[in-house]
């Protein structure tokens, strides 16, 4: 509506926009599910963090270890502080970085779980029995195969 003396337009708007008829969006509605998913994930990471009594290797399994058994003649086991390595034949090795151990009851022997990550990012365990007076060790899955502490 304008009026010829005043020289203005004026345009009658109404007080509020009628909803959307169909309700909420597709893309708001996606927004909401992605933002939910990543409050799981994040919540889902924090109640699930495994408790490990420790970040490094025991200093009691610490250092280089070898079996007789002809099966793995050309093998050997070296733990240190942060890192497994495995032999694997010749000259070949596989070394893992620890992310944490595990103090477990065997007994009268001592038992720990090694948790371990390779490069590519996938975790392992093993769970290692020490035996003798500290100078021979198994892995629980082949306690079969006793390794003894390499002497230098």
């Amino acid at each position: 509506m304008s009026t010829p003396d005043q020289g203005h337009v004026i345009e009658v708007v109404a007080a509020h926009e009628d909803l959307d008829p169909k309700g909420m969006s597709t893309g708001r509605i996606l927004l909401i599910l992605l933002g939910l998913a990543v409050i799981a994930v994040v919540a889902g990471r924090l109640l699930y963090q495994q408790g490990f009594d420790s970040k490094t290797v025991p200093t009691e399994l610490i250092g280089l270890w070898t079996t007789a058994d002809p099966s793995y003649s050309d093998r050997y086991l070296e733990l240190q502080p942060d890192s497994i390595t495995f032999g694997t034949g010749g000259t070949s090795s596989i070394k893992y970085s620890i992310i944490g151990v595990v103090r477990q009851e065997a007994g009268e022997r001592e038992a720990y779980e090694i948790h371990f990550r390779g490069v590519d990012g996938a975790k392992f365990s093993r769970e290692i029995v020490l035996a003798g007076s500290g100078n021979k060790l198994y892995f629980r899955s082949q306690a079969e195969v006793v390794w003894t502490r390499f002497q230098q």
